[in-house]
């Protein structure tokens, strides 16, 4: 159990998908959602692999690499996110 700035208690969430697969939400939220010509999410990379490494454990119960978050949300890095068929699809959701 963790504490947030505001002292408010809580654990990092356990993701039971690959870890590319949920990188990849927080990119399509960032490079290709937009709202009035902004991003849904709007940050930094650096934002991106602090929010997601501080917020998540994988389905083992293991620390997350901030490596490999940093590699995965890259623009440059698409073969290191899912294929079409295993991308889910936030715009469909919205």
């Amino acid at each position: 159990m963790r504490k947030n700035a505001e002292g408010i208690p809580f654990n990092k969430l356990k993701i039971n998908c690959n870890i590319n697969q949920l990188v990849d939400i927080f990119y399509q939220l960032h490079r290709e959602l937009f709202i009035n010509g902004k991003p849904i999410l709007d940050g930094n990379i650096n934002d991106f692999v602090a929010v997601i490494v501080n917020s998540f454990v994988d389905k083992n119960g293991q620390e997350l690499s901030p490596e490999t978050i940093k590699t995965v949300i890259t623009p440059s890095k698409s073969d290191k996110r899912p294929k079409p068929h295993k991308r889910i699809d936030i715009d469909k959701l919205l």
